[in-house]
């Protein structure tokens, strides 16, 4: 047990001086409602032990240390004042950070609810002794062909790509997040696999993601199996996942880059002016920065404060995580970083790595795990078939009492097509339908809602949000929150009983934007003309494309902003139980990580879905030890129509950039599959600057995609 220390802060008003880098004491605005949880292994082939590195507190957002991030000389004398109310806090003796990299330092004294924390990333089943057993090897026994498995098996994983928050189906991508995390559990519990071998090249998800994988290759070694994982090409989030394994292979000549992390921010507005569109946008929040990409040449001063915040708490996030796994200095890890290596001997060398070997090599080397000769074929279950192994075979998901789930990812958007499938996007109606489902049926104790959106229209928000705060007055609702939840996705997640983020889940926002682009000068070049007549002094401002907007219709713009913005704030102090005041100063649309927006009690715990089925279990009134059945309500994507969608709207919205853009209010960044890189920071869901990507054309294919201007 951690030695606990009872300190007493009286009402303080501090001020702290933004410099790089300062360590300052203060006290936030409200505490974290509840201990992050963590996840502990040490490295059993004794490569990689425990860490014992001192974990510089400040590195933290808990309550008496913050590390303030601004590289701005402009902004160097400035200073913050903050005022709090009188408060008790526990403080936990610090302790090494171990599994998802969480350290647990500060508890909230007689909190009215201490939530499930040591919580375990996947079901594990009971041992039912002998009769338990014989039922098992039944229900192997009589499984169809393509649910056996041959004893002794290694599964193979191949992570790469994007990694979807919605189950996959048919033509859908192989990566989809619920699917690996289902197939982690199943082979932890499976006694035909003995372990799983991770296939990882280049990932193109954010790191709340990262983090939920990274939790269950930690728990599932717990189970006695190993985890053996060999790294085609990488950088630092393929190595956040690969350090957490038992073995980590690479090539010699495997491409990778350590490097260290860059965020970047895209500016088009010249570009959009020489080719005839003038944007006029209107926006509430220092800090929304949706639409400063086409109306700004370049960073202002709230911009860059946010992208050298970010920037500060994902790297020491990332030293905190690889320093517990390798146990490895700090400084040891940043002269690595700084050093610019390029071949992969230097990371054996430093001991970053197991070994660099072959494949077959690897193969040779796990054959000996599994207690076969070396001229014995290696039995391997591949990722799809086993995926198409039921839950029921192990035992697993078969409680009697049922969690409902339900995932909203994409841009949340009231539009109606033939192109809307599952999965291309949240539809209030689609998911109302599920929400109500869950209300009306009494067999679902509970519901968990997974958001992954960077938000959209304001009226399908709220809708969505009515709607759960119906289901919340009757049964409890939790969000869990992916890589994004800002804004619109924040909104919705505002009507649940409680919030659970990541680390590094981008959250909050609470802002609003919208605008319009003037096309008069490139009608001018094409010889395009357009007459409107009409009566009423704003009506022709839904059809103003041809021209600039008069100072009453940018007054009127303006206006409908803040009205929407009132609401917003509003919904958010209530939820947050908070005074407008206090939700002001946190809001102006800023985003916040997980962790910190955790400090200043934005959310009400940080874990994956496993412990927002945790949480919601404990409203239930439900033992945690008691098995639940977890039912997904959302349909699955077929993935055949992602491209058939994508083609669609581009080509839906290059027919309304020739002709009149209507604006409505919209709470989100953007509306490109819950991605910040084109309006705020370039790369920020991926953790480095995709080399493969061309910032004008993401940011013109994300204004197209919702039809130019209707962001």
């Amino acid at each position: 047990m951690a030695a606990l220390q009872i300190t007493k802060l009286p009402n303080i008003t501090t001020t702290t001086p933004h410099h790089h880098n300062a360590l300052t004491t203060v006290s936030l605005l409200r505490l974290p409602r509840f201990p992050q949880h963590d996840n502990s292994v040490t490295r059993r082939d004794g490569l990689f032990s425990r860490s014992s590195v001192k974990y510089d507190a400040s590195r933290r957002f808990g309550l008496v240390a913050v590390r303030a991030f601004d590289y701005s000389a402009a902004a160097s004398t400035a200073t913050t004042t903050t005022e709090t109310e009188e408060v008790v806090v526990v403080e936990e003796e610090e302790k090494p950070a171990e599994g998802n990299g969480t350290v647990t330092r500060f508890r909230k004294a007689a909190a009215a609810e201490e939530y499930p924390d040591d919580v375990a990333a996947f079901e594990v089943r009971k041992d039912g002794g002998v009769w338990d057993d014989i039922l098992l090897k039944l229900r192997l026994m009589v499984a169809p062909p393509w649910q056996r498995v041959q004893n002794g098996s290694v599964l193979v994983m191949h992570l790469g790509g994007e990694i979807s928050d919605l189950k996959g189906k048919f033509f859908s991508p192989e990566f989809t997040l619920p699917q690996i995390s289902e197939n982690f559990a199943k082979a932890a519990n499976d006694p035909r696999v003995a372990g799983i071998y991770l296939k990882i090249s280049s990932l193109n998800c954010g790191w709340a993601k990262l983090d939920e994988i990274r939790r269950h290759i930690v728990d599932f070694r717990k189970t006695g199996k190993f985890v053996v994982t060999y790294m085609y090409r990488f950088h630092e989030k393929e190595y956040f996942l690969g350090c957490a394994s038992d073995e980590l292979y690479a090539h010699s000549l495997s491409p990778f880059g350590l490097y260290g992390f860059a965020l970047s921010a895209t500016f088009i507005k010249g570009v959009m002016e020489k080719m005839g569109m003038e944007p006029q946008w209107v926006k509430v929040g220092k800090y929304k920065k949706a639409g400063d990409q086409i109306s700004r040449t370049t960073i202002d001063k709230p911009h860059l404060e946010v992208l050298n915040h970010m920037l500060g708490e994902r790297y020491d996030y990332w030293m905190d995580v690889v320093s517990s796994s390798t146990g490895k200095r700090r400084d040891e890890l940043e002269k690595l970083l700084n050093e610019g290596a390029y071949d992969m001997n230097r990371l054996k060398e430093a001991g970053l790595i197991t070994d660099v070997l072959h494949e077959d090599e690897v193969l040779s080397r796990m054959k000996a795990k599994v207690g076969l000769r070396k001229d014995q074929v290696l039995p391997m279950v591949d990722y799809r078939k086993y995926s198409g192994v039921m839950n029921w075979t192990l035992g697993l998901n078969s409680g009697e009492d049922e969690i409902a789930v339900i995932r909203a990812c994409g841009c949340i958007d009231m539009s109606w097509s033939i192109l809307n499938f599952p999965g291309t996007g949240i539809n209030p109606h689609d998911v109302i339908k599920q929400i109500r489902a869950v209300r009306e049926s009494k067999k679902y104790k509970a519901l968990v809602i997974r958001i992954d959106s960077a938000g959209g229209d304001c009226l399908a928000s709220d809708m969505i949000w009515r709607e759960l705060k119906l289901v919340a007055a009757e049964k409890p609702v939790v969000a869990s929150l992916s890589d994004i939840a800002a804004s619109g996705g924040y909104y919705i997640a505002m009507a649940a009983d409680a919030i659970v983020t990541e680390n590094l889940s981008l959250a909050v926002s609470v802002g609003i934007h919208q605008g319009k682009l003037n096309f008069s000068e490139l009608h001018k070049r094409i010889g395009l003309n357009k007459h409107i007549v009409s009566k009423g002094r704003y009506a022709e401002y839904p059809t103003s494309g041809h021209r600039a907007l008069r100072p009453e219709e940018m007054q009127l713009l303006d206006n409908i902003n803040k009205h929407w913005y009132t609401i917003f704030i509003d919904r958010a102090a209530t939820s947050r139980s908070m005074s407008i005041e206090e939700m002001e100063k946190l809001a102006q649309g800023r985003i916040y990580h997980g962790s910190h927006a955790f400090a200043l009690g934005l959310v009400d715990a940080v874990g994956g879905m496993a412990r927002a089925i945790a949480i919601a279990k404990h409203k239930a009134n439900i033992q945690q030890d008691k098995p639940v059945r977890i039912v997904e309500l959302t349909k699955p994507n077929s993935g055949l129509t992602e491209w058939i969608t994508g083609l669609g709207t581009v080509v839906a919205g290059l027919g309304g950039a020739l002709g009149s853009v209507s604006v409505g209010p919209k709470f989100g960044d953007h509306g490109v599959e819950a991605r910040v890189d084109a309006s705020m920071l370039d790369g920020l869901d991926g953790g480095e600057v995709s080399e493969y990507s061309n910032p004008i054309f993401t940011i013109m294919k994300s204004f197209l995609k919702l039809g130019l201007g209707s962001i």
